[in-house]
């Protein structure tokens, strides 16, 4: 294999002699780096990585991990750098200088493919340019790269084992309630995409089962009961998501064992205000670059998961999440008090009803948040927007129980 040479921009640039070692040579860098200036070249660089990342046949990412990395690319890139470890890169030479602004321009070469290359963070590395050869990067994500030089041959094993051994074990929490799990899965027997679904981090499936206990955790009447208490709390919050499914599913007054039954009716209804958000949005830019860069490109079309149908377009989470959320408005509290979900009145209706004026309202906070939906997702001003639109519209429909 032919030698690497890459060059990176960066605000600043460390090095650090590592304490320890006879060679005095040996040294890390360390710094941060936009996510889009590193090359593609460097996926053949990871022999020197003993857990390379497992990919789908699509040659997507799988595993609940990576699949997290995606999803903070894609949504909430601003905050990249403080959720990553970052990459750890084992590296011939690094030739450092200062350019115009104050910044560091750096040029690094890898020479020998047994020695140099990606001892960690593989997945970081093949999350990024997926994100980014999907075209659903929104800019604005670094990452840090760790720049290891002159380390003994002997020594690389050691340290590639060590700096992976924090990710060879999922999470513990996750791994713990794997068998409260069940009761999802019995739900989801028979159902369009039930096969979709990954219960643990060595699934393949391409929806993660924290990302459905948090849409089901949107319409928990119990914790969130009227307009004046929403979901934004939860927004990016795994561990706060699956904290409170371990706690509340063997509760006496569990709200997970109503709204479990209706698991598949609630991933569907996601789905359709997807889809009809899609129709509204098309043309809507969701970041502030010139290409490609819309809800409706051809690149975000893809077949729904849990319908028989096509989704026209690509919405963040940052939006559906409030417009979700407002259905809690449209549910029976008398009956949910009986442990019964029961809607008011049809959702797929009532959606057709409200889906535009939500939609409006969203992509306008969108707008004054600068094009970042992740923030429109933890704003509760768009989830109060979005309830208030389907409680008016129930309240006109005379369809609201009076207490």
């Amino acid at each position: 294999m032919k030698k690497l040479k890459f060059e990176l921009t960066c605000e600043d640039y460390r090095v650090l002699r590592l304490p320890n070692e006879n060679d005095e040579k040996s040294k890390l860098g360390t710094l941060f780096v936009e996510v889009s200036q590193l090359p593609d070249e460097l996926r053949y660089w990871t022999d020197v990585n003993p857990r390379n990342p497992k990919l789908t046949r699509a040659d997507k990412l799988s595993g609940q991990v990576a699949r997290s990395i995606v999803k903070t690319l894609e949504e909430d890139p601003s905050k990249f750098a403080l959720k990553n470890l970052g990459i750890y890169l084992l590296v011939d030479d690094v030739v450092s200088k200062r350019v115009s602004g104050d910044k560091h321009e750096l040029e690094i070469t890898l020479s020998d493919p047994e020695q140099h290359g990606i001892v960690n963070g593989g997945h970081t590395f093949q999350a990024i340019r997926q994100v980014v050869e999907n075209e659903l990067y929104l800019g604005g994500a670094f990452v840090r790269l760790h720049l290891y030089q002159n380390i003994n041959r002997d020594l690389i094993v050691d340290l590639a084992e060590g700096l992976n051994r924090n990710l060879q074990v999922t999470d513990t929490s996750l791994q713990n309630l794997q068998n409260k799990f069940d009761t999802i899965k019995q739900a989801m027997s028979g159902h369009k995409g039930e096969d979709q679904i990954a219960y643990s981090d060595g699934e393949s499936g391409s929806v993660d089962i924290l990302e459905v206990i948090h849409l089901m955790s949107l319409l928990n009447i119990s914790q969130y009961p009227k307009s004046d208490k929403h979901p934004n709390d939860i927004f990016g919050s795994k561990q706060k998501v699956l904290k409170r499914y371990g706690e509340d599913i063997d509760s006496e007054n569990s709200a997970f064992k109503i709204l479990i039954p209706h698991v598949h009716e609630i991933l569907v209804l996601s789905e359709e205000i997807q889809r009809e958000c899609a129709k509204f949005t098309s043309l809507y830019k969701i970041k502030n670059t010139d290409n490609k860069n819309r809800v409706g490109s051809e690149e975000h079309k893809r077949e729904a998961i849990f319908f028989t149908g096509q989704i026209g377009g690509f919405i963040p989470q940052g939006w559906l999440y409030p417009m979700l959320a407002a259905f809690r408005a449209n549910i029976s509290p008398q009956e949910w008090s009986n442990g019964k979900l029961k809607w008011l009145v049809d959702p797929k209706v009532l959606l057709k009803d409200v889906i535009q004026e939500m939609t409006d309202k969203i992509t306008n906070i969108h707008k004054e948040n600068k094009n970042k939906p992740a923030e429109v997702g933890r704003k509760p001003t768009s989830y109060d927007l979005c309830y208030a639109t389907v409680f008016m519209r129930l309240a006109i429909q005379g369809k609201l129980e009076l207490n």
